[in-house]
């Protein structure tokens, strides 16, 4: 006689199939710390984007200062670049940029952070850096960037050019930082 066996095959516990509360609390701990490096480079990037963005701005500036010395060359009024040295360098581009504020005597206090403005005071070309670095912030200033037309003179006047400025050729026009600015 045979006897039937039967097996009974029984089902995993219910507790094994979900995540444990320690399984969580590691998952969130990961998620998080990955969150702060990811932010933390996004401010590297942000800081890097608005470098390029500033640096971008001014050989686009200078640009458009070569082809109005280059006009002035070509027109032979060569004695009109100290003009250059004082005009707002926005007004040499076809389209102002849309962070431009204008025109203002002195330090204005409603432009702001990541905006260009011409201080009509000191002739100079002004932004305003919007992601500052650690060291503005807790000084709770808004750093600014300098720039000033400035005119490159070479060391002999030459007779009959036309191109003489205090005895000195000029031999361009340039747009240069003021103050230097450590980007970090």
């Amino acid at each position: 006689m045979k006897q039937s066996m039967s097996i009974r095959r029984g089902r995993p516990a219910a507790a094994s199939s979900g995540f444990t509360l320690l399984e969580l609390v590691i998952v969130v701990c990961i998620v998080s710390v990955l969150a702060i490096v990811l932010l933390d480079r996004l401010r590297v990037y942000q800081r890097m984007a608005e470098k390029t963005a500033v640096e971008q701005m001014v050989g686009t500036l200078q640009s458009a200062l070569n082809l109005r010395f280059a006009s002035l060359i070509t027109q032979d009024r060569l004695k009109d670049t100290p003009i250059l040295a004082d005009q707002n360098p926005i007004d040499w581009l076809v389209k102002k940029p849309a962070n431009y504020a204008g025109e203002f005597f002195g330090t204005p206090d409603d432009v702001t952070a990541g905006q260009w403005y011409f201080d009509l005071k000191d002739r100079e070309l002004v932004y305003l850096v919007s992601n500052r670095g650690e060291v503005e912030r807790e000084k709770k200033e808004t750093p600014h960037l300098r720039f000033k037309t400035e005119l490159v003179k070479g060391n002999e006047d030459f007779p009959g050019k036309g191109g003489s400025i205090a005895g000195k050729t000029v031999e361009g026009v340039v747009v240069t930082q003021i103050v230097p600015y450590g980007w970090e």
